[in-house]
């Protein structure tokens, strides 16, 4: 029989949740300080520099392994099916990659 992880997940869905929470203040508080112009371009300016975009992947990146241990634990508790449930974990996992990727790609194409 396989160890549980319940812990290393539980400590990771916290870890990620304090990371969104802390990117999410500071975000709300350079909006305020320096808000974008309504447009394209004063959004990309806004993006524009590297430290911010790291950051915002970090947070990105957070997200999508908040979200990815949330799926993966309401799966093992109401989708008793293993077969169905290893799919179903298959198709959100590809999906959270490709959200993964797309994002990496969109913040480093701003330059």
């Amino acid at each position: 029989k396989k160890p549980a992880h319940g812990f290393s997940d539980w400590a990771w869905q916290r870890a990620t949740a304090i990371t969104m929470v802390i990117y999410s203040l500071l975000l709300a508080v350079r909006f305020v300080v320096d808000a974008p112009s309504a447009g394209f371009d004063g959004w990309h300016a806004w993006f524009a520099p590297l430290s911010f975009r790291a950051i915002t992947l970090l947070f990105l990146w957070a997200l999508i392994y908040h979200a990815w241990l949330g799926v993966k634990e309401i799966l093992m508790d109401y989708v008793h099916n293993i077969g169905i449930r290893a799919k179903l974990q298959s198709v959100f996992g590809l999906v959270l990659v490709g959200d993964a990727v797309w994002a990496a790609y969109i913040l480093w194409n701003l330059s």
